[in-house]
């Protein structure tokens, strides 16, 4: 008897020293919570806060509340690219693109 087991290669490929920058949508309250969630996939020293004034670089990560009024996960997402128009964001991040790798229930 053969079993496979399927996992998701995204978490197997993500790299823990890449920086991850959490966007609470002014949820405060919510920062430690997502910490927590994000600790066993990153580390906790490069998890901050997103500002408006400058976005991530390529290869980097966003950890997003979702829905951002009633949030009841956490959106992960990797950068694939920066200068564009594609971008979702707002502030520096609406010339991000990202590829959503999983998501977390909060």
């Amino acid at each position: 008897m053969l079993i496979v087991l399927c996992l998701s290669h995204t978490m197997s490929e993500i790299d823990s020293t890449k920086k991850v920058y959490l966007i609470v949508h002014g949820q405060r309250q919510l920062v430690e919570p997502v910490k927590e969630k994000l600790a066993d996939k990153f580390r906790r020293e490069n998890m901050q806060a997103a500002s408006l004034d400058k976005a991530g670089e390529v290869g980097d990560y966003v950890a997003m509340l979702w829905p951002p009024i009633a949030a009841k996960e956490i959106v992960v997402s990797q950068i694939t690219g920066t200068g564009g128009s594609g971008g979702q964001g707002m502030g520096a991040w609406s010339s991000i693109n990202q590829r959503e790798l999983f998501r977390l229930s909060l």
